[in-house]
């Protein structure tokens, strides 16, 4: 493979963000909907002042250990916190987006030595349709942040073959640090650098798998994983997760294997055609895999066997198509949920690194087009003079018009489609509605889609309306108690007491430790003036959860109630 090691230019730069800032402005109009009202609304860490102790010692939620899914992210929440000081959240993402895609190309650029090649998949890269989540979600902004630290990683560790330094191996120890205090997929990270480099350095020229380049990346992981496990919890301790999010809590190895072949397939369709998209796929969206057998499952085995097969035999004859190969495999042992089960059975905010594999093999397209257009000259990297005469014949490959017409053939059906898909996509993340009347249109099984279409309409005062979509979440997850809860407020709002009352006492008798479904039965058989009753419902839950202040303080106005002498 001819290489060079020119860096992009300024204007092949400012085009790489001028795609990914065009492909996704409409991000610029979303609203704080579904995750991002927890992570950021209803996170104390976020909402207070700066304290960096509750911002080591709490979750991406703001919740201490054991009380949540233990995602710890302190670098996404300190950016929330400052946003929420200075404004500009969608802006934010939508910047470090396209932060994001030209660090890709300057990291593209720096390891395969084609620059053309780095810029086209960078460009590619900014405008996929599947980043729309990742960029318009607020919670997104972990996926982005953790593959733009491990891609300026990726840049400052340097090539294999360059001599190490001090400074670069600092330097790609901070950044890969700071993707894992992003977000936990990071850690995968070392296993990309080691095969990157096998794939692209010549044979028998990669770096040995013992060496500081590798090291300083282990030894940062391990740094990051003891200020975790010292402010917060160890990694895979304290972790909270529900079946309605993931079904493939309750099962076994098998069943999982074969559930994550489908959702490689799936994973794969999404990234190439980025329609039907929805901001939910929970119970039951997505049902475990219970046989080798069934046609979503052979084809997303035919799909990984496929790429790893590439990966192999392509390395040394198209060692870029290689690398965008393992792109793909690598981010996804970690979503695969193979290693581990994760809070969600699957996302496509967790396809923001994955797909960048896609756009690889898409400018690599693009130089195939412009390498084989007939009559082409001979690409300016291959010339055998020097000087002059190789500048000028390299400025008239670039100008010439059958070129530039084949790669615009490749990268315009690709480029334009998918900016065509985000930009309609987008429109569904302006509130918590648009996006879960869409959601319900493509997973009608979902339990969480229709309950959150119930809320989206509640919290705009129809609760008439809201009552349909509760009762579909209650039938589809009869065992989950928000539904419930929520189903309660919304028949007490339309004038159904006593059905209200079956639901509130419903959610609390499936989950007696839900916030809401003890707070709304409380609230209840408080405006009914039972309050006996809401001081029994309240005083345990507040002796098992003391630091939630909501229902402490109602607890306390309760009592007070009843202290208080009788009026004759």
């Amino acid at each position: 493979m001819a290489t060079s090691k020119a860096a992009p230019s300024g204007f092949s730069l400012l085009l790489v963000a001028a795609s990914a800032f065009l492909g996704h402005a409409r991000a610029l109009q979303a609203g704080f909907v579904f995750d991002d009202r927890g992570a950021i609304q209803e996170n104390p860490v976020v909402q207070g002042g700066l304290d960096l102790g509750a911002l080591l010692g709490t979750d991406f939620w703001g919740r201490p250990p054991g009380e949540g899914p233990g995602t710890w992210r302190p670098l996404v929440v300190f950016s929330f916190w400052l946003n929420e000081q200075l404004g500009g959240f969608h802006t934010t993402n939508l910047v470090l987006h396209v932060a994001t895609s030209v660090v890709l190309a300057l990291a593209l650029a720096r390891h395969t030595g084609r620059t053309t090649f780095a810029v086209l998949a960078a460009m590619v890269f900014g405008v996929l349709g599947v980043h729309t989540e990742a960029v318009a979600g607020l919670v997104g902004r972990a996926d982005v942040m953790a593959a733009g630290l491990a891609w300026l990683a990726w840049y400052a560790a340097g090539r294999a073959d360059e001599p190490e330094s001090p400074r670069k191996l600092a330097g790609a120890a901070l950044a890969f640090a700071g993707a894992l205090a992003s977000k936990e997929s990071a850690i995968v990270f070392p296993l990309f650098l080691v095969l990157a480099d096998r794939t692209l350095s010549p044979p028998g020229r990669a770096p040995r798998i013992v060496s500081a380049r590798y090291g300083s990346l282990v030894a940062a992981a391990g740094v990051v994983i003891a200020l975790r496990s010292m402010a917060f919890a160890p990694p895979l301790s304290a972790v909270m997760r529900e079946v309605q999010a993931n079904p493939l809590l309750a099962e076994g190895m098998g069943t999982r294997l074969w559930t994550s072949l489908r959702l490689f397939g799936m994973a794969l369709g999404k990234i190439v055609l980025p329609v039907g998209l929805s901001a939910d796929y929970s119970y039951a969206a997505i049902l475990p895999e219970h046989s080798p057998f069934a046609w979503p499952v052979l084809a997303g085995a035919l799909a990984l066997v496929g790429l790893v097969v590439a990966a192999i035999r392509l390395r040394l004859r198209e060692p870029l198509l290689a690398l965008a190969a393992v792109m793909v495999l690598v981010p996804w042992i970690v979503t695969s949920q193979l290693p581990f089960v994760l809070p969600t059975i699957f996302a496509e905010r967790l396809l923001y690194l994955p797909a960048a594999g896609f756009a690889l093999v898409i400018a690599r397209l693009g130089e195939w087009a412009l390498e084989r257009t007939p009559g082409a000259l001979v690409p300016a990297e291959r010339a055998t003079k020097k000087g002059k005469k190789r500048a000028a014949q390299k400025r008239r490959e670039e100008a010439d018009p059958a070129r530039l017409r084949s790669l615009v053939l490749v990268l315009a059906p690709v480029m334009l489609g998918n900016a065509a898909l985000a930009w309609d996509r987008t429109a569904d993340w302006e509130n918590e509605r648009t996006l879960f009347a869409s959601a319900i249109e493509v997973v009608s099984r979902s339990a969480r889609a229709h309950h959150n279409y119930g809320s989206a309409l509640l919290n705009e005062g129809k609760a008439a309306a809201a009552i349909a979509p509760f009762e579909e979440a209650c039938e589809i997850l009869p065992t989950w108690a928000e539904p419930h809860a929520q189903l309660g407020v919304a028949l007490l709002e339309a004038g159904r007491p006593r059905e209200a009352e079956e639901h509130f006492r419903k959610a609390v008798e499936l989950d007696p430790a839900s916030p809401k479904a003890v707070f709304n039965l409380a609230v209840f058989f408080a405006r009914e003036g039972r309050l006996e009753e809401a001081r029994s419902t309240l005083a345990p839950f507040v002796e098992r959860h003391p630091k939630r202040s909501r229902e402490a303080e109602l607890l306390k106005q309760i009592e007070a109630t009843l202290r208080a002498p009788q009026r004759p």
